[in-house]
């Protein structure tokens, strides 16, 4: 993660990134509503390796229910070994200070986690949104931040805004998302959102957003259902690829056992 007058340049003719979510990890051999997220993960880091990203974005939730400390030290030599570089922004079960006692991370304490991020000729703003909002201080930085990077994708945990998923949308919604949208519209260019959070795959338009849901590599939630529900599908991911033409494509991958 770093800072607008410092960014890292991976130089690549094709830019393809693994967006990873929702691990919601436990001690190795405990479960999650009968699922051994560990294990579902494990499968997912491995899988991805076929696809030889550029870069991993994980966008949060890496603890199964209140912050442990020792989950992000579980997390860390598992990214490690992938020999790729690696992107974080906590979700609303991951606590800022912990992370960043397991990881090289900008800001301090309880921070937010954000930060520009260059994979080949492509920029990318990650926001933190894990208080279930995305603070002033924050919205003031992102200003600034697209006055000087205007192609700049987001990467958040949080969607911006409903998406059509009842049970999620009212229990937990983005908070006052208007100022983040309002940004994220001002000048009406086409701008990806890349999030999780909402355990299920899906892509919406809006304006000039697509916003890209990734699926998880833990539970599922089903999408129709007016109440929580889960639905037993496979962990996944979403594999993010652009062409020398700059032509963008999306794919949802489940990986089977």
């Amino acid at each position: 993660m770093l800072n607008l007058s410092s960014f890292k340049t991976l130089t690549v003719v094709q830019t393809k990134i693994a967006q990873i979510t929702d691990l919601h990890l436990l001690a190795p051999g405990e479960s999650l509503m009968g699922l051994d997220v560990v294990g579902r993960f494990k499968r997912v880091l491995e899988h991805s390796r076929s696809f030889e990203p550029d870069a991993y974005f994980l966008t949060g939730d890496f603890c199964a229910n209140d912050p442990v400390q020792e989950v992000y030290h579980l997390l860390r030599p598992m990214l490690d070994e992938l020999g790729k570089p690696y992107y974080l922004i906590p979700g609303n079960h991951d606590d800022r200070a912990m992370m960043r006692n397991a990881f090289f991370l900008e800001g301090h304490n309880q921070e937010p986690v954000k930060g520009l991020v260059q994979v080949g000729d492509r920029y990318f703003i990650f926001l933190d949104s894990s208080t279930g909002y995305v603070d002033k201080e924050q919205l003031a930085w992102l200003t600034k931040a697209l006055g000087q990077y205007p192609q700049s994708d987001i990467v958040i945990h949080h969607p911006p805004m409903k998406m059509g998923i009842a049970f999620m949308d009212g229990k937990y919604p983005l908070s006052d998302p208007e100022g983040l949208l309002t940004i994220l519209r001002a000048d009406a260019r086409h701008r990806r959102i890349f999030c999780g959070h909402y355990h299920t795959g899906r892509m919406m338009t809006h304006q000039n957003l697509s916003i890209h849901l990734c699926p998880p590599t833990s539970f599922f939630i089903n999408p129709d259902a007016d109440s929580f529900q889960q639905e037993f599908l496979p962990p996944a991911y979403l594999q993010l690829s652009w062409d020398e033409a700059g032509n963008f494509r999306s794919a949802p991958v489940y990986v089977m056992q």
